[in-house]
């Protein structure tokens, strides 16, 4: 048998670093390439770096946040797609890098765009294939496009760099051990409190008499699903829920699911948003509410008093269910448990930390049950393997209570620190004039006459599509030739104003006035992307009446800005 005439030279053994190793990816996300998985990587390439390579060095691996530098370091790319069924291995997938403008975050950047077979076969791309532009700044968001709906994989991609750079080999974990008794004493230091159990027994009992059970989760991007591929079966929202199903319930097609978490927002949106994402218009009665904000609540301005509050909304509402307060974890080993704990001791409410179950292992040589790179997605969000666990502490806590009874709980007549914005209500384009009238409330919509459909958009209940949120907004147009205020009278104690942010260059910042005294400068760009932002207009205080006045800036007259809704409380 003879070889080729003229065989190739071996391909150069070159430095590498895992930019993404084996992570899970669900493209099940319509969009104009098909079916599409996001990843999001301005600000998170270091630390998704390090979450592989903790050897890495830092400045190299925050230099390939940078496209210049990523362009100057990397010769090529190898990437590899395995898809998670073998009939699907031979769908075409199309890997494409967004690099952030200088000019125009969103459009004046260039894409990387790299197209493989599902079948786990590495392909490289030598990186002098690609073009970059004077543009790019960062590099942005990583999308996965296929037209699979639904097609499951694991992705690596491996960075093999120019010559003159050298980088320490990653270590491959072992798999988790889920069933040692090692797991078990991690996930039982995650219970920081029982509580008083009455409610949640309560529930549990009624599961087992075969009554309808109805869980309900809020809480921010962990809550909606964030890391969990796919979102619908992996969450620890979902897992909850089966695991509640199948250990309590007689008959698990009584119990209910409501999930309402959504990325990058804090419980000062939460405590507004209850009625309608939870309550749903009175059409559910929650048993057990599970609050998720540890660590979106460094964005709640008013520091822990829209937490308490959201609690009191709750504990006295719909239901009389059970409250449970879960403090989740970010990379960096910090939440802010510290802070809303104590609000969950004042009403004896149980308390579940997932930090406390894994971030003392996560430094230990030995004995270590789970690594960092394995507990998180990015440095944020936790992985399959981190929703998991957050679950089983959950369930760990559930399983607990049945060994405590408890008295019926008496609401205390103080407050922790404070749970003055418990009845705020609120008030999106849906309401008419008519009602609004009712309750001596007037609006006056001006320039903002339009309706915003780029929206952020969240993962309800078991669904693995998105739902737009806050669809029923005002927004005044780009190239307005009306410069009218947006105006709302009405008597009330407090107000919050709900906003919408965007990285989009023609968003404009908003002036709101109080009784014509400036108070707030919105700027929607502050934040960098899509999302839902609340922010205190009016603090609690004395109810009398008031003319809110939301003007766009002087500075953005030509530019866009949505008012997503505004809260009040009497």
């Amino acid at each position: 048998m003879k070889g080729p005439v003229a065989p190739q030279d071996p391909t150069k053994k070159r430095s590498k670093i895992y930019f993404i190793l084996e992570d899970n990816i669900v493209t099940a996300h319509p969009s104009e390439k098909g079916f599409t998985e996001t990843v999001f990587l301005e600000g998170r390439i270091a630390n998704k770096l390090h979450l592989i390579c903790p050897e890495l060095p830092g400045e190299l691996a925050s230099a390939l946040q940078y496209t210049s530098k990523f362009a100057e370091m990397v010769h090529s790319v190898g990437l590899t797609v395995c898809a998670a069924h073998e009939e699907e291995r031979e769908v075409t997938v199309c890997c494409e890098l967004q690099n952030y403008g200088k000019t125009d975050k969103y459009k004046s950047g260039s894409r990387i765009r790299m197209e493989t077979c599902a079948d786990g076969a590495e392909r490289v791309f030598p990186l002098s294939e690609f073009a970059f532009s004077e543009e790019d700044d960062i590099l942005g968001t990583l999308f996965f496009h296929s037209e699979q709906d639904g097609l499951e994989a694991k992705v690596t991609i491996v960075l093999y760099l120019n010559d003159g750079y050298e980088v320490p080999e990653p270590e491959i974990d072992p798999p988790v051990d889920f069933e040692s008794d090692a797991y078990r004493e991690m996930i039982s230091r995650s219970l920081m409190s029982p509580g008083n159990t009455y409610r949640l027994r309560n529930a549990i009992e009624k599961a087992a008499r075969g009554e309808e059970v109805t869980l309900a989760f809020i809480g921010g991007s962990i809550t909606q699903g964030a890391g969990a591929k796919p979102i619908a079966t992996q969450s620890y929202v979902y897992r909850i829920y089966k695991a509640f199903a199948e250990t309590y319930a007689e008959k698990p097609e009584n119990v209910r699911l409501v999930k309402a978490g959504m990325g990058g927002t804090s419980s000062e949106l939460g405590v507004l948003r209850y009625d309608r994402d939870i309550l749903r218009g009175g059409t559910v009665e929650p048993d057990v509410v599970l609050v998720e904000f540890a660590v979106n609540d460094e964005g709640d301005e008013t520091k822990g008093l829209c937490y308490e509050s959201l609690i009191s909304k709750i504990w006295n509402g719909p239901g009389e269910p059970a409250v449970i307060l879960l403090f989740s974890v970010f990379m960096n080993d910090w939440n802010l448990q510290e802070r809303l704990s104590p609000i969950g001791r004042h009403y004896d409410l149980p308390m579940v930390s997932v930090l406390d179950a894994v971030s003392p292992q996560f430094g230990e040589a030995d004995g270590r049950i789970i690594t960092k790179r394995q507990y998180f997605y990015d440095c944020f969000h936790p992985s399959n393997e981190g929703h998991r666990i957050m679950a089983d502490c959950v369930m760990f806590m559930m399983e607990q209570s049945l060994a405590q009874m408890s008295e019926m709980p008496e609401w205390p007549e103080t407050a922790c620190m404070s749970r003055v914005y418990d009845k705020e209500k609120l008030i999106t384009r849906s309401v008419s004039m008519e009602e609004l009238a009712t309750h001596n409330i007037t609006v006056d919509a001006g320039s903002f006459t339009d309706t915003d459909t780029v929206l952020q958009a969240a993962e309800l209940d078991c669904d693995n599509v998105v739902t737009p949120m806050f669809t029923d907004n005002w927004m005044r147009p780009v190239d307005c030739n009306n410069n009218a205020p947006f105006i709302v009278r009405l008597r009330c104690r407090s107000f919050f104003l709900i906003f919408k942010d965007a990285g989009d260059l023609s968003a404009g910042k908003a002036d709101v006035y109080v009784n014509g005294q400036l108070v707030k400068t919105c700027n929607p760009k502050e934040i960098g992307w899509n999302h839902c932002h609340s922010t205190l207009i009016i603090p609690d205080g004395e109810e009398k009446n008031y003319e809110i006045k939301i003007a766009p800036n002087g500075e953005d007259m030509e530019k866009f800005f949505t008012i997503l809704g505004f809260a009040y409380a009497r």
